[in-house]
């Protein structure tokens, strides 16, 4: 058991210092806590593999609270109080041990971060020269991101998209370049999300997960709640099931004209093996239209960028992820381009294209 126990502290550490630090204080100050703890750590093993993520736990503890245990961690994170939220964090989890465990094996991770839009409108102009675009989203959750084109995107002096009187509005720092920021975004004529496990927003218990998976004190929380009014009001169609199955049959029943294929931090969850599968799915499909495939991931993930360009642009960046541009048409080879680097939920871009 110490072993396996070790990695995950390993792991617990690494989300401290790789992701919650600098945009997440209170899961910092969590994720360093419960590196060191052994029951923690032990409890949070006995629940399925799939459950073994740091992420799964803190949303396990936030749905604990959102469905109405009663406990004080519940002010800390709807910042009522600045008590250390560590302690209290265990004492949460430790003392609901069985619904825990419970919650951690019926759910997965589903991050619907409609911060990303930000980072879908240039990519989407970019992608779109003028033409209206078909938007299939693999790997959507609820398929939020979808309607990007319903969100108000400030980008500072570098300009503004979307509807003024949107009731979600997403603010995205640019740091660098010159990204193309249109008042409207390109027309979607259709859209179409992809997901294995799809949340439904007309399901209460669904949206409380979502909900749970937002991180607190970050400002998101009422800007996916404005969201989720959105998507209930007229619901993108989402199509469950396995990306590699389902994909060549979602891209067939698209409308004539340029097809826009995203995958936001998603395209790492696929099995090594079986990504290049996945290319040539739309490589193929690039054959009889023109397909744009935008990939916001890790640095390094698609081979068909130059290795140069696969590097983050330094340590400490405030942009760790890179945006991908890939284009498929005709018998020609796939033209792939580093649009910029990203931060994971929109707050900030370090545009590098010039075109």
């Amino acid at each position: 058991m110490a072993e396996p126990l070790d990695q995950l502290a390993d792991l617990w550490r690494w989300f401290a210092d790789d992701l919650f630090a600098g945009s997440c204080p209170i899961y910092e100050e969590i994720a360093r806590s419960v590196a060191e703890d052994r029951e923690l750590l032990a409890l949070q093993f006995s629940a399925l593999p799939h459950a073994h993520l740091p992420p799964m736990l803190l949303a396990g503890g936030h749905y604990l609270l959102l469905e109405g245990a009663g406990h004080d961690l519940a002010d800390v994170y709807a910042g009522r109080s600045t008590a250390a939220a560590a302690p209290l964090f265990r004492d949460l989890c430790l003392g609901h041990r069985d619904e825990l465990v419970e919650v951690l094996n019926a759910r997965t991770v589903q991050t619907n971060e409609v911060g990303r839009s930000a980072l879908f409108g240039p990519a989407l102009t970019w992608a779109a020269g003028g033409e209206p675009v078909h938007l299939v989203d693999v790997g959507c959750s609820a398929g939020l991101n979808l309607l990007c084109d319903r969100f108000r995107l400030d980008y500072g002096t570098f300009g503004v998209s979307g509807p003024e009187d949107s009731p979600v509005r997403v603010d995205c720092t640019v740091t660098a370049g010159r990204p193309p920021i249109a008042p409207t975004l390109p027309v979607i004529a259709g859209r179409v999300g992809i997901d294995l496990d799809p949340p439904d927003l007309t399901d209460a218990d669904d949206v409380r997960w979502l909900l749970a998976c937002v991180w607190p004190g970050t400002g998101r929380f009422d800007r996916a709640a404005g969201a989720f009014g959105i998507g209930r009001a007229d619901p993108p169609p989402v199509v469950r099931g396995d990306a590699l199955d389902v994909l060549p049959g979602v891209l067939d029943g698209m409308g004539d004209g340029l097809l826009v294929v995203v995958n936001s931090w998603s395209y790492s969850y696929f099995p090594v093996e079986r990504r290049q599968e996945y290319v040539d799915i739309l490589t193929e499909a690039g054959r009889h239209r023109r397909v744009v495939w935008l990939v916001m991931d890790i640095p390094g993930l698609v081979d068909l960028v130059d290795p140069v360009d696969r590097v983050a642009p330094r340590t400490g960046s405030p942009e760790p992820d890179a945006l991908t541009g890939v284009v498929f048409e005709g018998a020609e080879a796939p033209r792939a381009e580093l649009l910029a680097f990203v931060q994971s939920h929109g707050r900030s871009m370090s545009w590098r294209s010039p075109g």
